[in-house]
């Protein structure tokens, strides 16, 4: 019984919620409003009827007071007395309710004017006849109240029967409470009868059934309206979108016959064929593929492909152009364009084709840019074809994607072999370990990568090569691969071997000699030889040993500073950095060339000052400076030169200066002056290999400094060298 009555609940609620009192949804709320507004209105139309209709009975009991009706006769006389004042008082609330009706409080609220006004008209005979005593079932009255409000206010059936139940409850409940029974001219009758029971609930159930099924076909109108309204509005946005999108479309839109004529084109479509409307594109097409296409096949190509594949893309064409400013005729299309098409066919329910509809996109920039791309791709690769060393790339997975005629010649493949294979199709197996393993590791770190390997050459001989590598990025940044070149050094490995020998033929074959000689002289000179055997030679004068010796020592010097110059040049120069003060690194060269200087008549003078910060140096490479420059000074000068020592802080650098008063140079000697064997022509002692600024510079650049020389002739020579300061 309770799942019943819980079922009979629901769907009273679903009934209720759906077609008469829906109160969610933007429908439901338009509705509710809707449903106020048509009440607040026919109030006001049912107050006015009303009103006649109680003014006309309002007459009739005036007549009655002065000429009295027989249809009176049996009503009380209880109530014949008093029914000019009961009309009086429902004829007031009526009028108050049309007063309250033009206000905010009746438009926001009609049901309850509604309400209001149904209970003066109908409670208040019962009242009255309460206070009397009696019972009054005024049945002419309920049926007019109920039926006109019926079919004057057909809406908010629960107000119409909330009016009829509360003037029921009245009525029977508050007369059956008090006893009170129906007065009549002979003999008191019973408040109710069963005909009178029947009579009062078809009433109220006829004109409630009545307001609801009318409030219910309402509420369904309403929804389908405003459902339509909604569906034509969304139509016409739609439209409206679709329609700006097809008028604003940078694509052309089309839809073309079989027969190749336009039926629908877009402004689109009218700027790229060379027309300002789309009706011009319609009305002068009669035949696209000879008026439009360059090549007239292209249209049968068009329909062949929709026919295959039943559609078309990228289908790439060129077309002629309209000039606007030339008469209709075959001499307007002076400009050639590419396009490109999508379409596919629209057919009927038979199958058959009422018309091709699709876009058309102006590629004639993008097909200029793909032309000038491919030139400068053939251009670079006839650019990496031309370099004689061997250049490769690959993708990310390690196959080649390209190669210049080098890198063929070096592998003895072809391109096409070359390309989409991986290093181990094309390089044997121990050597490809090698190559894949470097390659991981560069792309794990991406950057550059130097290593030296070897590399199988189609002569069948391994050669001594070393890999410069570099990886390069997507457009989206991600790895794209790695661009490889591969420099055969076996020349050099041979030239280095040659060195080799060479300075070890030096140091053993012409050193060792020279170097045994001078402790002969040494000897001779110290007289450590003083018993000559009869084998021993003719002795030779002192002069002769020392000029011997002098000479030996200049040939050593030459060996060493030979073999000094090409061991710097391949495995750069050495140097121990510590904290140095500069002025008494030049101190010690003074010192060291002072009998130089003396044999010279040369005057040295030092202004680097003491209290210098120190710099980050080699002593002793720096005290090599320092001597060769002073010393090369000597060299290229008579005698009686004044040279010049100084230094001063500039930034980070120390900048150091040896001045000189003497012939000076040319300004092609001095871009030459720090070369590998340049001699200066007005030195002195010829025997030299001009090796000494060649060390210079090399010791300098070691340093992170820079040297270089300015001179002119006749005006002395200015040497000048930079080094870091120390950093606190």
């Amino acid at each position: 019984m309770t799942g019943l009555l819980r079922n009979v609940k629901r769907k009273w609620r679903q009934a209720v919620s759906t077609y008469i009192t829906p109160t969610t949804g933007v429908i439901s709320v338009k509705y509710e409003t809707w449903r106020r507004n048509f009440l607040w209105q026919r109030l006001r139309l049912w107050s006015w009827l009303a009103l006649v209709c109680l003014i006309s009975f309002v007459i009739r009991d005036i007549y009655n007071f002065f000429s009295p009706l027989q249809e009176f006769a049996d009503i009380p006389e209880q109530l014949t007395k008093h029914t000019l004042l009961l009309n009086g008082a429902m004829l007031l609330s009526i009028i108050m309710t049309i007063m309250l009706h033009r206000t905010r409080f009746g438009r926001r609220h009609p049901g309850a004017l509604f309400l209001g006004l149904s209970w003066s008209i109908s409670l208040g005979q019962q009242i009255f006849s309460t206070l009397k005593g009696f019972a009054l079932p005024d049945i002419l009255t309920w049926s007019l109240l109920f039926l006109g409000q019926a079919t004057f206010m057909p809406v908010r059936w629960t107000l119409h029967l909330m009016s009829q139940i509360v003037l029921l409850i009245y009525y029977f409940g508050v007369n059956f409470a008090l006893g009170f029974k129906v007065i009549t001219p002979n003999n008191p009758e019973p408040i109710y009868s069963v005909t009178f029971i029947l009579y009062v609930f078809w009433l109220c159930a006829i004109c409630d059934l009545g307001v609801y099924l009318y409030d219910r076909l309402q509420s369904r109108e309403f929804q389908a309206r405003k459902e339509l309204e909604i569906t034509n509005t969304k139509l016409k946005v739609a439209e409206s979108k679709y329609r700006s999108i097809f008028e604003n479309a940078v694509e052309g839109i089309f839809q073309s016959t079989p027969e190749g004529r336009y039926i629908t084109a877009n402004p689109a479509l009218a700027r790229i064929f060379g027309f300002t409307t789309p009706e011009e594109v319609i009305n002068y097409f009669t035949d696209i593929s000879s008026q439009l296409y360059v090549n007239p096949q292209r249209r049968a190509d068009f329909i062949r492909l929709i026919d295959e594949y039943g559609s078309i893309s990228e289908f790439e064409s060129q077309i002629y152009r309209r000039n606007n400013t030339e008469n209709n005729s075959l001499r307007e299309y002076r400009h050639i364009v590419w396009i490109s098409e999508k379409a596919y066919a629209v057919r009927d329910g038979k199958g058959d084709i009422l018309y091709y509809e699709g876009t058309i996109e102006d590629i004639t920039k993008r097909k200029r840019a793909e032309e000038a791309l491919q030139e400068q791709l053939d251009f670079l690769q006839v650019l990496i074809d031309t370099i004689p060393t061997p250049v490769y790339y690959q993708n990310a997975q390690g196959l080649y994607v390209g190669c210049n005629k080098s890198f063929e010649t070096a592998l003895g493949l072809k391109k096409a072999i070359i390309i989409g294979s991986s290093t181990y199709e094309i390089i044997p197996k121990e050597l490809a370990d090698k190559y894949h393993q470097a390659d991981m590791s560069l792309f794990k770190k991406p950057g550059v990568q130097t290593y030296e390997s070897s590399m199988l050459y189609a002569d069948g001989k391994q050669h001594d090569v070393i890999f410069y590598k570099a990886t390069y990025a997507k457009v989206d940044g991600t790895l794209g691969g790695l661009v490889g070149v591969i420099l055969d050094i076996s020349d050099r490995k041979r030239t280095e071997e040659a060195l080799r020998v060479f300075f070890h033929a030096v140091s053993h074959d012409l050193r060792n000699p020279v170097l045994g000689t001078l402790m002969v002289l040494r000897n001779l000179l110290n007289g450590e030889i003083d018993n000559p055997s009869p084998q021993s030679p003719i002795p030779v004068s002192r002069f002769i040993l020392e000029r011997m010796l002098q000479s030996g020592e200049r040939q050593l010097n030459l060996i060493n500073s030979l073999m000094e110059a090409h061991v710097s040049e391949i495995e750069g120069i050495s140097l121990q950095l510590q904290p140095v003060n500069l002025y008494q690194i030049a101190e010690d060269a003074i010192a060291d060339l002072q009998p130089t200087l003396t044999e010279n008549e040369a005057t040295l003078i030092n202004l680097i000052e003491p209290d210098l910060p120190q710099v980050k140096g080699d002593s002793f490479q720096l005290w090599r400076v320092f001597s060769n420059l002073i010393g090369n000074s000597l060299k290229h000068n008579p005698p009686g030169l004044t040279i010049t020592l100084d230094a001063k802080i500039e930034g980070v650098m120390m900048y150091c200066t040896v001045t000189d008063n003497g012939i000076g140079m040319t300004q092609q000697q001095c871009e030459r002056l720090f070369d590998l064997y340049f001699r200066g022509t007005s030195i002195r002692n010829s025997l030299s290999l001009g090796l000494g600024l060649y060390l210079c510079r090399q010791i300098i650049t070691a340093h992170g400094g820079e040297v270089s020389v300015k001179s002119s002739p006749n005006a002395g020579a200015t040497f000048t060298f930079t080094l870091p300061v120390k950093s606190k």
